[in-house]
């Protein structure tokens, strides 16, 4: 049985011009179309030296993407208001980007869904961490001013929670909570530099918090290169993954409704 998929339109451009080169500009002088059917065939048989091809550059894909980094003791998930994949991701954000740049770097915050996928109990391969970050957002520096802060303060305790680094929270209510930077209370007064995506620092997933900020840094450093640095330091130590289960985020109100997005 065959199906018809889609066609494809091929646009056709006639232009003069001569065998020379020249600066006159082109003019479309006809333009024709024919769809063609791109047909599925229960009938067709795989390519075998299509096949042939493929296969190189998948032995070498699995290679890399099979290899081990670290064992790790439980599973982990992400979860609100903090779960121990957030902590994870996140610490090694700020870990490890504190090593590349000049400033001091005060908090990490990551999206919740931008955690694709669990980290599995026992070995861990590069291919888990692509899954885990599949996208190719790299580590961007934001100087938080203090409207910033509060707005990104409001952010989370409206969202649940949002994985976070260098800063521990707990909300009385959405006007009232204590905030810890470092070993510090929050200074509302103050500038702080926050480590995010660029898909946040962007305004991604209605973060324009982000936007509050007099400077804004883009390092280059991919989010899940932060993860595999920071994991093959635990590894090459010797050690293995530990959950780190500590609520970052606390509500105390009782039935809290959270907004959903």
């Amino acid at each position: 049985m065959k199906i018809k998929l889609f066609t494809i339109s091929f646009l056709f451009l006639l232009i003069i011009t001569s065998c020379k080169f020249s600066h006159e500009p082109k003019v479309v002088v006809s333009i024709a179309s024919q769809q063609y059917e791109v047909i599925k065939s229960d009938e067709l048989s795989p390519d075998a030296e299509i096949d042939s091809i493929i296969s190189i550059y998948k032995k070498g894909v699995d290679s890399i993407m099979n290899k081990v980094v670290i064992y790790s003791k439980q599973s982990m998930d992400k979860s609100k208001p903090s779960g121990p994949l957030d902590n994870l991701i996140t610490d090694a954000m700020l870990s490890e980007i504190n090593k590349v740049v000049d400033m001091p770097v005060d908090i990490a915050f990551y999206n919740y869904y931008g955690i694709r996928q669990i980290m599995p109990k026992g070995e861990i391969v590069i291919g888990n961490i692509f899954e885990i970050l599949p996208f190719e957002n790299q580590t961007t520096l934001v100087h938080l001013n203090p409207k910033g802060m509060r707005a990104m303060l409001h952010y989370i305790y409206r969202t649940g929670g949002q994985p976070i680094s260098g800063i521990d929270i707990t909300y009385i209510d959405s006007l009232n909570y204590k905030v810890i930077i470092g070993d510090n209370e929050w200074d509302s007064t103050k500038y702080y530099w926050v480590a995010t995506s660029d898909y946040a620092a962007n305004g991604g997933d209605n973060m324009n918090f982000f936007k509050e900020s007099d400077s804004i840094f883009y390092t280059g450093v991919l989010l899940r290169d932060n993860l595999l640095n920071y994991i093959d330091i635990i590894n090459t130590n010797g050690d293995s993954l530990e959950a780190d289960t500590l609520l970052r985020v606390r509500f105390i109100e009782e039935n809290r409704k959270t907004t959903k997005r």
